[in-house]
């Protein structure tokens, strides 16, 4: 896979989220997430868990993160909360994916009217669960989301209703989190289904699940982890994992072609833990 280097960005997210897109810009934002991924490129992103102020997405787009993942299972963040910072993201070009709290209609359908360029779907337990997701995800013929126009996922404008539909299901990306033994023993026939787009390694989960619990180097994570990478190249998917150190993502990075690393609140308290350090030894 290419590695790139940090390429720049639009500035000001926090003011540009809250102004109208110019009336020529296209009515679906370009996920640039998915366009890197088909041209062969790997996707770095981490989560946001914790910081509500919109910025905070200008800052890691600033970083060079494709993608960033609104927390919406452990996070602390509301509805209103999850739309403003996926308007903040795509107003700074970086793709903004909501994981949801589990496979449920509303939270998945509110976080793509939102403007939510990717779901990630927790606790899928098998291959019917995956299905709903995707399901509930896409617009017919491809699902059975339901419409409605003039929502963040359009910038706030009308559209056709069928081309508004085609664009929006050929553009986003469902993400499965395999973390139960149940996904995981179903992830080559998950990974088979039309509209799952990435299987996504929870280790710290599925280390619980295979009785390893923590133990992110044992060779039954190892073994599970390159297994859904097998499965996803075997159907034409992409995979993905989270990794909360550096070794741990750089370790990763060739073998999948997402890779997140840690999270805003992870980030922020290692640097400060760093420079801490450093001038105290001074």
């Amino acid at each position: 896979m290419r590695h790139r280097g940090v390429t720049a960005r639009t500035t000001g997210a926090a003011a540009a989220a809250l102004r109208s897109p110019p009336m020529n810009a296209p009515l679906i934002p370009v996920n640039r997430l998915r366009d890197r991924l088909r041209a062969g490129e790997r996707g770095i992103g981490t989560m946001v868990a914790e910081f509500r102020q919109p910025a905070v997405m200008q800052l890691l787009a600033n970083c060079g993160f494709d993608f960033v993942i609104v927390d919406g299972e452990h996070g602390p963040f509301g509805p209103e909360t999850v739309a403003y910072l996926v308007r903040a993201a795509t107003a700074a070009g970086v793709t903004p994916i909501v994981r949801v709290p589990g496979c449920d209609y509303t939270p998945i359908a509110q976080a793509r009217d939102a403007g939510a360029q990717g779901v990630m779907v927790p606790r899928i337990e098998g291959v019917a669960d995956a299905a709903d997701a995707a399901a509930i995800a896409s617009y017919p013929p491809d699902g059975r989301r339901g419409s409605a126009m003039a929502r963040g996922h359009t910038q706030f404008r009308g559209a056709e209703v069928s081309a508004a539909m085609a664009a929006m299901n050929a553009s986003r990306i469902v993400m499965i989190q395999v973390e139960t033994i149940g996904a995981l023993e179903s992830c080559e026939e998950i990974a088979a289904l039309p509209g799952v787009d990435v299987l996504f390694v929870g280790p710290n989960d599925l280390s619980i699940a295979l009785g390893v619990p923590g133990r992110l180097g044992d060779p039954l994570v190892v073994g599970a982890i390159e297994r859904v990478a097998a499965a996803c190249r075997a159907a034409w998917k992409w995979s993905a994992v989270q990794m909360n150190t550096v070794e741990s993502a750089v370790r990763w990075a060739p073998h999948v072609d997402l890779l997140s690393h840690a999270a805003e609140v992870g980030l922020l308290q290692a640097a400060g833990t760093s420079a801490v350090g450093a001038i105290r030894s001074a």
